[in-house]
């Protein structure tokens, strides 16, 4: 039995053009951006999100916690925790909340085809993405395989950042690669993510001959890539070594994984950093569209 850590389940989720979609966000990535609007997909194991506003102070957790000295000392969270949920468990107000439990792939499937009504009337299906769904390579492929021989239709949502032997195993079950693809420039691409570009890159050119359909999705951030020649060399490479693309999302900053870290008791690296003005997006598009792409804002 092939099992995995699975940090969330969305139902009806919908991606333009692709229908009704069931979202299976699996925990664990390679990356660590700064704009990181879902941190809790960061690390592939259990951890606990903690709701201030909800907590009424019972102490219930600490007396449940494995390590309660450690958490009552450490408040709100324990350095020593291993993230087995017993506070979450008996948190009444449900200040403390376990993220990422292990699942098997007959047991994500099941979800997935409780809702396979809606797929065949919207032309949806299923999408698996995180975190970073390569970084769990097995159990990832074999619920998209397990969801192609149900007839469902599959789509990845990947930051590419994998050895391609494992990017493979993905691709080849796949039939909509959503690809993001964060800065064209290396140096930069690390400054940002904490990991060079140098593999994405070719595992985008790799991949996009093997899937049907891909998009590109490009993060537009503030002081990091929203200049035109970083969306130039962008649309340039799009064009030059990419097969398939059917269209380029972009998906301005917002500071949604401020509050999420806050919970998690991590700092967030952008703190204070307003979003992108309205013209600089629209701008970004025009350049994307003058290399001939379709371009929609959002993601």
């Amino acid at each position: 039995m092939i099992t995995g850590t699975v940090f969330d389940i969305q139902r009806f989720a919908i991606h333009d053009g692709t229908g009704i979609r069931t979202l299976v966000f699996l925990k664990g990535c390679p990356l660590s951006c700064k704009w990181c609007s879902n941190p809790e997909s960061q690390s592939a194991r259990p951890e606990i999100m903690f709701y201030e506003d909800k907590c009424i102070g019972c102490g219930a957790c600490i007396k449940a916690c494995p390590v309660g000295a450690d958490l009552k000392e450490n408040w709100p969270f324990a350095k020593g925790c291993t993230g087995c949920g017993a506070c979450a468990a008996v948190c009444y107000a449900e200040a403390r909340q376990l993220v990422g439990k292990t699942m098997s792939v007959e047991e994500v499937l099941s979800e997935v085809l409780k809702d396979r009504v809606f797929y065949e009337q919207s032309g949806g299906g299923l999408t698996v993405g995180g975190g970073e769904p390569s970084f769990q390579p097995d159990f990832a492929s074999a619920i998209l395989q397990s969801a192609r021989e149900e007839g469902i239709h599959t789509a990845v949502e990947s930051c590419g950042y994998a050895r391609w032997e494992q990017f493979e195993k993905l691709v080849r079950f796949t039939d909509l690669l959503l690809l993001d693809i964060k800065h064209i420039d290396s140096d930069r691409h690390k400054e940002g993510t904490g990991v060079e570009n140098a593999v994405i890159l070719e595992n985008a050119v790799k991949a996009s001959r093997l899937v049907a359909r891909m998009i590109i999705r490009h993060p537009f951030i503030p002081s990091f890539n929203n200049n035109t020649a970083s969306v130039n060399a962008l649309g340039k490479f799009i064009t030059e070594k990419l097969q398939g693309v059917v269209r380029v999302d972009i998906m301005p900053y917002h500071s949604t994984g401020e509050s999420k870290n806050f919970r998690l008791g991590r700092d967030y690296p952008l703190k204070g950093v307003e979003p992108l003005k309205k013209e600089e997006v629209e701008e970004a598009k025009s350049i994307l569209t003058s290399y001939g792409l379709e371009v929609r804002i959002g993601g």
